[in-house]
This record gives structure tokens, sequence and C-alpha cells, in this order.
């Protein structure tokens, strides 16, 4: 009975965090364009991905980085692939660092989504030059992705404190 419920509960977890990614790749991909900061529109794939890295882990963290940015790549006609393989490292990445820095700190969720934003557009970037896209390397570090890692920190808080209650909902009782 007790396997029942945490197969039931993994389930529901699941597909939590499959809605929320769907619900920000819409918002991203239709209201964000319109609201923008010193340039730059926040990416909150890129929070999720790094949040549920290190809350859940290397593998959940890559799967959700890949499927995430494959279908943000999709919904925005970008080359695709590209932020499927830049997500991925960077979700992979934050889910193998997070047992061995995580602990009780709470500088260590905003402090991720901004390194780990930080490195998935540097990365980004350098795919899509390698694939003849010809964005220009260091006005693109000051112009996108310094701004868009201290946008995205904003967003880190509340995604954090949700997934954390969803990681604890089904051991408290529901």
């Amino acid at each position: 009975m007790i396997v029942k419920k945490t197969v039931g509960s993994n389930l529901v977890r699941k597909l939590a965090i499959l809605a929320v990614l769907v619900a920000a790749i819409l918002l991203q991909s239709s209201l964000f364009p319109f609201w923008m900061w010193m340039g730059v529109k926040p990416d909150l794939v890129t929070v999720i991905v790094i949040i549920v890295g290190l809350v859940y882990g290397l593998v959940p963290g890559s799967t959700i980085g890949f499927f995430g940015g494959l279908l943000l790549d999709y919904s925005l006609g970008r080359l695709i692939g590209a932020g499927a393989v830049s997500k991925m490292l960077v979700g992979g990445l934050a889910g193998w660092v997070s047992p061995r820095i995580f602990g009780d700190r709470m500088i260590v969720p905003p402090l991720a989504v901004l390194v780990g934003s930080w490195l998935e557009q540097t990365l980004y970037m350098l795919i899509a030059n390698a694939f003849g896209s010809s964005l220009p390397l260091a006005k693109g570090f000051w112009m996108i992705v310094l701004p868009l890692g201290l946008f995205n920190v904003v967003f880190s808080f509340p995604i954090y404190y949700a997934f954390t209650a969803l990681k604890k909902a089904p051991r408290e009782g529901g």
C-alpha cells in the first residue's frame, strides 16, 4: 500500500513539474516578448531546469532541461536543439553539484540560477555560432547574458519554494 502511494505521488510530482514547464514555455513564447528589462526577457525555463536539478537531482534536471529546451526552441522557431543541449547540460550540472553544496544555505538557489543562467546563455551562443549564427560573443555577454542572469534571480525564489513544497507534500500526508 505504501509503494502504491509513493508511485502515485511520484506521478503527480512529475505531472506537476511538466505542467509548470509547459506554462513557462507558453508564457515565454507569448507574453514575455512584451515584458523586457534592459533588453532581455526572463528565461523561466532555465530557472525551472536549474531548480529541478537542485531539488531533484542530475537525471530530472537533465531530462527537464532537454525537453524544456527543445519545446522552447520549437515554439520560438529558433535554432532547434541548441537550447535543448544548453539547458540539458545546465540542468544536469545543477543536479550533480546540488548534493555537494546545497545543505540549508538559502543563498544557493539564487546563486545557482545566476551562474546557471550565465552558463546556459553562453553555451547557447557558442552552439549557435558553431552552426553558422554570427552572434557577437563579447557584446552578447554584456548585453544579454549578464542582465538575463540577474533578471532570472528574481524568479528563482518563488519557483524554488514551489518545487521544495512539491517535493515535501507527499511525505507529509498530501
